[in-house]
């Protein structure tokens, strides 16, 4: 049985100053979307500016949709500006599980 899979693109500039309205509209849709067993994906615009705040606001989803029972994984593998934030964040620690997610887009 194929895995439903629910995806929804963030675009344009994810930094402090825009990350609030795309948390509301990450909540909306993980409550909306989140059922046990199921995946969503995000779909993030790499060549818009980024900071910190969206790899929180990720980090964030994981455990909220984790609590539905569902999974979370990125459409693509992290690229450009993104994978620039997560990598001086120090979220790419050499655990192949945690990287898989930020570098080949898998869910956990």
């Amino acid at each position: 049985m194929k895995t439903e899979v629910a995806a929804l693109s963030l675009n344009g500039p994810l930094t402090i100053k825009t990350i609030s309205g795309a948390r509301d509209i990450l909540q909306a849709f993980i409550g909306e979307k989140a059922a046990r067993g199921k995946t969503l994906a995000l779909d993030i615009d790499d060549t818009q500016d980024c900071d910190l705040t969206l790899a929180q606001l990720v980090i964030a989803a994981r455990k909220s949709v984790a609590a539905n029972g569902a999974k979370l994984k990125l459409a693509k593998p992290a690229a450009g500006n993104f994978l620039a934030v997560i990598e001086r964040a120090g979220l790419l620690t050499g655990d192949k599980k945690q990287d898989d997610f930020w570098l080949e887009g898998k869910a956990i």
